[in-house]
This record gives structure tokens, sequence and C-alpha cells, in this order.
């Protein structure tokens, strides 16, 4: 994923060393992966994470019309190699 855009949404909810992963710690970590940190859903995004995907936030509502891939939390991390729980 690294180059790609990403956007997340929604209160996180997976755990890392058993915190919480806060949003700041989020984008850290995918600033980490080689990822580009947007706080808005723009034309050019290519990922949304969401702890939920099917969420109707106002972001994941842009993102989908938009064609935006959304993905969900558990998935983003595996994909970055962070072993969340």
């Amino acid at each position: 994923l690294a180059g790609q855009s990403v956007c997340f949404t929604g209160e996180l909810a997976s755990r890392l060393g058993g915190a919480p992963i806060s949003r700041e710690r989020a984008e850290e970590l995918a600033r980490a992966a080689g990822l580009v940190v947007r706080n808005t859903v723009v034309k050019k995004l290519d990922i949304l994470v969401a702890a939920d995907p099917g969420s109707q936030s106002g972001k994941a509502q842009k993102a989908r019309a938009q064609g935006t891939r959304i993905m969900s939390e558990p998935a983003f991390w595996q994909a970055i190699g962070v072993q969340a729980q």
C-alpha cells in the first residue's frame, strides 16, 4: 500500500499492545508504512479505513459516491503489517 493515500473515519476499535489505537497513532503507523495520510475524503483518495466498513459517516458516504475503496480496520492493519487486536 506504500505510496497510496489513506483517511480514517469513525472511532478506531483495534488495540496495539493492549492499548486502544488513537487516531494520531493510526496516522503515525500509516505514515511509517509509506502511506500518505489525508484528513478528508478527496477525489484522489485511495483508501478509507473504518472500524465498521458499513459506516454511514459523511466520509464513508462520500467515499462510496466517489468509488474509493473502504477497508475494515483489521484488514488495514494486517495489510501494513501491524499486529493489532
